[in-house]
């Protein structure tokens, strides 16, 4: 698998790890040094290891990382290793002199667009080593062969599985796909269970009226054991255990998983069943629940 990775300063890292999470979301793997250095490991070896054998680097620019000595030091050692580069502008700044002729993406008005155009560029290398400016270019502007109503309407039906996040993945998988059945197949591959990417499949099958709006089948806005009596609190230390329990299991989307479903829990045991669910494998699910004390 092609993998990325992202160099950003450590002032940065919220909005860095928010554009990993992105992008890791819709199916990129992105080496983070916050996700994927061992506690056991040493820092400056590992993520030099990592810079050597990723196969491109995002790098995202802002006045605290172009006056980072590490964000130097990773992007020389990328060029140097004739890497591929994906600029990202977060805020304005003079741009590294080893990089003030690549063409950036810029990320301080349009977040969406901005992630949009880096898959873009991600699919581009991913077809041959090298952008290839007509399919970046595609993707990034969103503009795919198939209809705009397919487009919408597999979008609305997402989101009620995996959230906002629906939109790019749709976008991103538009690009690659010449038909309806061929989005849904692609899109499914992302959802975390069986019954998940059976229930959203079915959709393709399914009879309906001509005209008929079909609406996704998200959670329900009130949590359905609300109607059962008062909703437990669960206590901010223990959101931070489960999240870090799963992200073991399903990697940086597991904050998001843990915040929506903690919406509709009733209690954290509910709401370590509801995660565990998520997780595929049965030996996997097990461990999880074992991990939160819900096992």
């Amino acid at each position: 698998m092609t993998t990325y990775f992202l160099s950003y300063a450590r002032a940065d890292d919220k909005q860095a790890l928010r554009f990993a999470d992105d992008l890791i979301a819709a199916g990129v793997s992105v080496w983070v040094d916050q996700y994927d250095i061992l506690p056991s490991q040493h820092w400056d070896k590992a993520v030099e290891t990592a810079v050597r054998g990723c196969d491109g680097m995002i790098v995202i620019l802002s006045p605290r990382s172009v006056a980072s000595p590490n964000v130097a030091d990773e992007i020389s050692v990328a060029i140097d290793d004739k890497k591929a580069m994906i600029p990202v502008l977060i805020e304005a700044c003079q741009l590294p002199l080893r990089m003030t002729r690549m063409q950036f993406i810029d990320a301080t008005r349009d977040y969406d667009a901005a992630l949009r155009k880096c898959l873009g560029a991600v699919v581009g290398h991913k077809q041959g080593g090298a952008p290839k400016p007509e399919l970046a270019e595609a993707v990034a502007a969103g503009a795919p062969a198939l209809p705009d109503e397919v487009l919408a309407e597999a979008e609305r039906r997402l989101t009620g599985f995996m959230g906002p996040i629906a939109k790019v993945l749709v976008r991103a998988a538009a690009g690659r796909v010449a038909s309806k059945d061929e989005l849904y197949r692609d899109l499914a591959k992302g959802l975390p269970n069986e019954a998940e990417r059976k229930s959203f499949l079915s959709w393709l099958t399914e009879s309906r009226v001509p005209g008929q709006v079909v609406t996704p089948r998200a959670p329900p806005a009130t949590p359905a054991a609300a109607l059962q009596g008062p909703v437990e609190d669960i206590p901010e230390e223990a959101i931070k255990t489960i999240t870090l329990a799963l992200t073991r299991h399903m990697g940086p989307i597991a904050g998001q998983l843990v915040a929506r479903e903690r919406k509709l829990a009733a209690s954290r045991a509910d709401l370590c069943q509801r995660l565990g669910q998520r997780i595929a494998g049965a030996k996997d699910r097990a461990a999880f629940l074992s991990e939160v004390g819900a096992g």
